[in-house]
């Protein structure tokens, strides 16, 4: 494996190890906070002035996050049980168009989300006081991984350096 290879497998499995502990811990906060305000709005008879607010946004970006956590681990919604009946090079032609597209649909993500968390500047939540571009953010951050992961695996279908079923999500038999 020459140097670049290994710079892209390290860098890869350092993306994948931060996008799990990012998308349980978003997962694990939003159960807790939203239990939270449950228990304390029907337990404790006083709600949570971010019992609404807070979750709804932590939601919004782990929709976003976990969109590039399910395009790396190739988990993400795809018709593989047609891509698996054709030959290797109808498979590898779709595998690269599909990745052209799913990778500018990233960049349009990142594009746009970066425009639209920009347009928030400075303005926090209502509830409580976290920077809106905190979560606003996201959109552009999933774009931005969603691209990279779609172009680094391009150019390993263009060159033969991954084969089109390594991309596919693991089978049930």
């Amino acid at each position: 494996m020459d140097r670049l290879e290994h710079l892209i497998d390290l860098l890869d499995r350092w993306t994948t190890a931060v996008l799990d502990a990012l998308v349980v811990a978003m997962s694990g906060l939003l159960l807790i906070l939203l239990n939270w305000a449950v228990f304390a709005r029907f337990v404790l008879n006083d709600s949570v002035s971010w019992g609404e607010e807070l979750p709804a946004h932590i939601l919004a970006a782990l929709t976003f996050i976990g969109a590039a956590y399910l395009t790396r681990t190739n988990e993400h919604l795809g018709f593989d049980a047609v891509l698996r009946v054709f030959p290797m090079g109808v498979k590898r032609a779709v595998t690269c168009v599909n990745l052209i597209l799913m990778g500018a649909f990233g960049a349009l993500m990142a594009w746009y989300g970066g425009i639209a968390a920009l347009s928030f500047g400075s303005r926090t939540l209502i509830s409580i006081e976290l920077p809106m571009v905190l979560f606003r953010g996201s959109m552009a951050a999933g774009g931005v991984l969603i691209t990279i992961f779609c172009a680094v695996r391009l150019v390993g279908v263009a060159t033969g350096r991954i084969a089109p079923d390594d991309l596919l999500p693991e089978s049930d038999a």
